[in-house]
């Protein structure tokens, strides 16, 4: 019987960091990232215009390009590498500086039978 489809051969190829891929599957499908480490012969750690995740080969489009990046780089090097090749890459959102939580409502103390405040009331939280 004929096979309708040939497996991609890439995963026996070693040098996969740095090569630069589209996603073709998910929510971030047609974006381009860069493999950072290889985990196993399925999947990838991707980074890039994507959220660092692991992808199944399968789900990822190569490309001809491959970018001087080193094993588990950070995302800033990614991007940097990204931005000198000429690929259009995302800003990163900018972390919140100061995080006030909000006010927790006090409870309303009860006086006693005898009309005096209770001093060491816990509450439940």
């Amino acid at each position: 019987m004929f096979k309708l489809y040939q497996k991609r051969n890439n995963r026996k190829d070693k040098t996969m960091i740095g090569k630069i891929c589209v996603k073709l599957t998910g929510r971030e499908a047609g974006k381009a990232c860069v493999i950072v480490n290889n985990l196993d012969d399925n999947f990838v750690l991707i980074d890039g215009n994507v959220k660092r995740r692991k992808c199944n080969i399968d789900h990822l489009e190569f490309t001809n390009k491959i970018l001087p990046i080193k094993k588990d780089a950070s995302t800033m090097d990614v991007l940097d590498a990204m931005n000198k090749a000429g690929i259009k890459t995302l800003k990163l959102k900018e972390s919140r500086k100061e995080v006030k939580g909000k006010p927790r409502k006090s409870r309303k103390i009860k006086p006693d039978k005898t009309g005096s405040i209770a001093k060491n009331v816990k509450t439940k939280r």
